[in-house]
């Protein structure tokens, strides 16, 4: 009975240690397409101007949607964030640009709680510099994603 009892307590506990906003197991990245739940690190959301909630696989994905017209009038923007891994709404982190952390879809946004922290994180891990979400534009976010600019029409 023991075994079964100490069994029962670590499927519990590994449960409740996943990270929170994952959302449903099949869920797709509103922007790219990826499972969400195969990056639980990573996840982010923003509700829809209708109300809906949509779910990214990591920040970059969500900026690019938000920042785009499919994304126009969306609000309440969150992200996992990278220590804690809770859900956390994007105007308490900063986002450290070019380090050596990986995100799902390659070069990401790592996003950390507190200026302090996002600074030793990104001296730790050659980020390139903090950003916060103001400073966010589809430019910078095809410069992340090592796109070459977008050419304008004459």
């Amino acid at each position: 009975m023991n075994r079964r009892r100490f069994s029962v307590l670590c499927v519990g506990v590994l449960l409740t240690s996943l990270p929170t906003g994952c959302g449903p197991s099949g869920a797709r990245c509103a922007k790219c397409g990826m499972l969400v739940a195969d990056h639980p690190r990573w996840v982010a959301g923003a509700i829809t101007p209708s109300g809906g909630e949509e779910r990214f696989c990591c920040p970059r994905c969500m900026f690019a949607w938000h920042l785009s017209p499919r994304g126009k009038g969306s609000r309440d923007l969150w992200v996992t964030e990278y220590y804690s891994q809770q859900r956390t709404p994007v105007a308490d982190v900063f986002f450290v640009m070019d380090s050596d952390v990986v995100g799902p879809m390659g070069k990401s946004l790592v996003p950390i709680a507190g200026r302090e922290a996002a600074e030793r994180f990104r001296q730790d891990h050659h980020g390139a510099r903090l950003l916060k979400p103001g400073d966010l534009t589809p430019e910078l976010l095809r410069e992340i994603a090592g796109k070459p600019p977008e050419e304008t029409k004459p």
